[in-house]
């Protein structure tokens, strides 16, 4: 039926999902590599870094690019391997191991005013180390340390139920 278009404004229907957090996942069994300090030749050292990486058949999640390097996730039994591989290339690197992924779901969450940013203040103020934050259009993800994640979950979680039912944002204002 043509009146049955949904306006802007309109109640949600059955079939759409709440906006908001929906969900908070624990991901753990990782190590980061940070691979820094290239000064010089900085593309065709990120390339042997890769290739060496690649070479030993081991996967990395979450790659980030920086002015001086990269980093990524690498699976936790595989972080021995990756040093191994890296260290002939005389690239400066370092590895941080039992890290964990916390994956904080929410439809369009760029497009929640403050959500993202509000959900690091809570870990940032909680005096959780946040190692990399990455986001899409549907969740954000944090790194940190594996001792952390679940803490962190659950308090996302918990303020999350507690600011829907009052109708307040996640974070209250530092001011």
């Amino acid at each position: 039926m043509a009146n049955d278009v949904k306006r802007p404004g309109a109640a949600e229907t059955e079939f759409e999902k709440r906006r908001g957090v929906s969900r908070v996942e624990v991901r753990n069994g990782f190590a980061q590599v940070h691979v820094s300090r290239v000064m010089e030749e900085l593309m065709p050292q990120r390339l042997r870094v890769l290739a060496a990486v690649a070479s030993v058949g081991i996967s990395i999640d979450f790659l980030k690019l920086t002015p001086s390097g990269m980093s990524f996730l690498v699976p936790e039994q595989d972080a021995n391997a990756v040093e191994s591989a890296l260290s002939p290339l005389g690239v400066h690197f370092s590895v941080r191991h039992d890290r964990s992924i916390v994956l904080v779901y929410a439809v369009s969450i760029r497009d929640e005013e403050g959500l993202i940013a509000s959900i690091v203040h809570a870990a940032i103020e909680m005096g959780i180390r946040i190692d990399h934050v990455g986001d899409m259009h549907d969740r954000m993800l944090m790194v940190v340390h594996k001792e952390d994640a679940d803490r962190l979950a659950a308090d996302i979680q918990r303020a999350t139920s507690l600011t829907e039912a009052q109708g307040q944002p996640l974070v209250k204002n530092a001011n």
